[in-house]
């Protein structure tokens, strides 16, 4: 199992292909798994040396006490492009991971060529949108209840409030919700739950709207067709000189779950359009 340490601690990878540097994110409570499971690092691995990790605190990477905001979270996706000699690259990032991959642009845009951001909420922008409008909250609300957590239309974006309610299950309301989120998930929420985490994921940490329309990277903003967070989807092409929108048909917050074929379909399409705008110079072996 390839790790290297950066930021201090130590994170595992998967490294695949050659060619130009590509960095895929994972989001809060996940890992890179998704990135195969999707076939994403597979594909992409064809045109481009492609990086996939795990973030601290999740898969096999250390778990660290605090440094869970995007602003620390971007530093160490530069710290690990810097381990791993990646001196340049496309990043693809997924929920929170796309937040980590645009606060790494604004943080050191040199280094950063372009951007998948799918499916992020921002701080900055969270006051566009209201939960209790899309048509599937009321019934995620309700398989949250069933699984013995209580989840709130206003605060629905409170990953602290949520950790705190998961560490105090007890009895029935524990079973129901290590059977609904499976023990691997359980054993992966509770390592987070004891860290700043839930505190730090929600905090705007540096990056205001001005940050967030400064970047001017080629960016494809990937938003399922049925996501909760389309207005994010709109402002981002409205805020980014050079964003464009798109959809993915059938997907909900987790396309590269729920409509695999068609997500890395579009994300290897952006990214080999700008590849073949690079010019020759700038291209990496």
């Amino acid at each position: 199992m390839p790790r290297i340490t950066a930021s201090g601690i130590g994170f595992h990878y998967q490294q695949q292909g050659k060619g130009p540097d590509v960095v895929l994110v994972h989001g809060m409570t996940g890992d890179l798994s998704i990135w195969f499971l999707s076939q994403l690092l597979g594909t992409l691995s064809r045109s481009f040396r492609t990086t996939a990790y795990d973030l601290r605190g999740h898969g096999y990477s250390d778990v660290s006490p605090s440094g869970y905001t995007s602003a620390d979270q971007a530093r160490d996706l530069l710290a690990i492009m810097d381990a791993l000699g990646i001196e340049r690259a496309a990043v693809v990032g997924h929920s929170f991971g796309g937040v980590i991959a645009l606060h790494a642009a604004v943080i050191d845009p040199e280094r950063i060529t372009a951007l998948v951001l799918s499916d992020p909420s921002f701080a900055a922008l969270r006051h566009l949108e209201d939960l209790n409008r899309w048509g599937h909250w009321e019934s995620f609300r309700q398989e949250a209840a069933n699984a013995g957590v209580e989840l709130s239309g206003e605060h629905w974006y409170d990953l602290a409030r949520f950790f705190d309610q998961v560490m105090h299950l007890e009895g029935e309301r524990l079973l129901k919700f290590r059977q609904a989120v499976g023990l691997p998930g359980f054993k992966r929420l509770m390592r987070l739950a004891h860290t700043t985490c839930g505190e730090d994921a929600k905090a705007e940490a540096g990056l205001t709207l001005e940050c967030i329309g400064s970047v001017d990277q080629p960016t494809l903003a990937l938003f399922g067709s049925e996501s909760p967070f389309l207005a994010t989807a709109a402002s981002l092409s409205e805020l980014m000189p050079r964003c464009r929108q798109r959809l993915v048909p059938d997907a909900r917050h987790r396309a590269p779950e729920e409509n695999a074929v068609a997500f890395v379909a579009l994300v290897e399409e952006f990214l080999l359009e700008q590849h073949s705008t690079v010019p020759a110079s700038r291209t990496q072996p």
